[in-house]
């Protein structure tokens, strides 16, 4: 690794925070705040203007202004980071606090599955558990790093993570979105989120999301979950907000997914 210091010291081994990540609810997470060293997350905010002619924008009825990028011409800072959270000593801190196997991260990188992640005034990420398995390799997807990165955030413009029940419908918590704080959450067929409305903000919210996968196709068999520790395939499902919204032909791709989510499901 480069010599240049990315993460906080204190963070560098996570074996502490163990306990208090697999007794969370809904599922297991764990709130670190001030992740990024103080003179590396300081240079962060001069690194985030990109071009949005390039990466994918999304504005539908559980997709609201929110726009990834591809990978594409991402600042230098942006790219120390991605490589740090994908780096062998980083993934072994995450198997040793999780409990979890054999975790790899996944070699079609960003310019398949988007690190960096932006939402602008009135956007929100509805309800919605993600890919279960590596579009490569088909290993497991069990975990998620989601790093915030908009300096002089407040917290009243919303923008927060919400964990919901295993079923996608209640929120059980809200991560508020706070600057240089990263969410680590478990990710099984069962970990819907998303994230709160934002509202009135001057700024745009800005994160760095990345996923984790195991070569084990029994990737939960050592975690007691208060749902089915079974693991089975499905694309990203979403939620939506009302049941007439999946008769719409516009939400046809969203229905198609969420009655083969259901269909897998009971299967398991």
């Amino acid at each position: 690794m480069s010599d240049t210091k990315i993460i906080n010291n204190n963070y560098l081994d996570l074996l502490k925070y163990s306990e208090e990540f697999l007794n969370q609810s809904p599922f297991p997470y764990l709130v670190l705040d001030n992740f990024l060293d103080d003179s590396f997350f300081s240079k962060i905010k001069n690194s985030l203007d990109l071009d949005k002619s390039k990466g994918k924008n999304f504005n539908n009825a559980v997709e609201k202004n929110k726009w990834i990028s591809k990978n594409t011409d991402l600042s230098n800072e942006l790219q120390k980071i991605i490589k740090f959270l994908n780096s062998p000593e980083w993934i072994s801190n995450l198997e040793k606090f999780t409990t979890l196997n054999k975790l790899i991260t996944s070699k079609l990188s960003n310019t398949y599955l988007a690190n960096y992640h932006e939402m602008e005034t009135n956007g929100f990420l509805g309800s919605h558990v993600d890919h279960s398995s590596d579009p490569d390799t088909g290993f497991p997807h069990v975990l998620n790093v989601v790093l915030y990165l908009t300096d002089n955030w407040d917290k009243d413009w919303g923008g927060g993570t919400t964990l919901l029940d295993s079923k996608g419908r209640k929120i059980q918590k809200v991560v508020n979105y706070k600057p240089n704080r990263a969410l680590i959450f478990l990710h099984t067929p069962y970990s819907f989120h998303g994230v709160e409305r934002i509202h009135n903000n001057r700024l745009k919210r800005s994160s760095i999301y990345v996923d984790y996968y195991s070569e084990s196709f029994n990737p939960y068999k050592n975690l007691n979950l208060k749902f089915n520790n079974k693991w089975f395939r499905h694309s990203t499902c979403f939620i939506m907000p009302n049941f007439i919204d999946y008769l719409l032909p516009k939400n046809f791709y969203y229905t198609k997914t969420r009655i083969k989510y259901f269909i897998s499901s009971l299967l398991n």
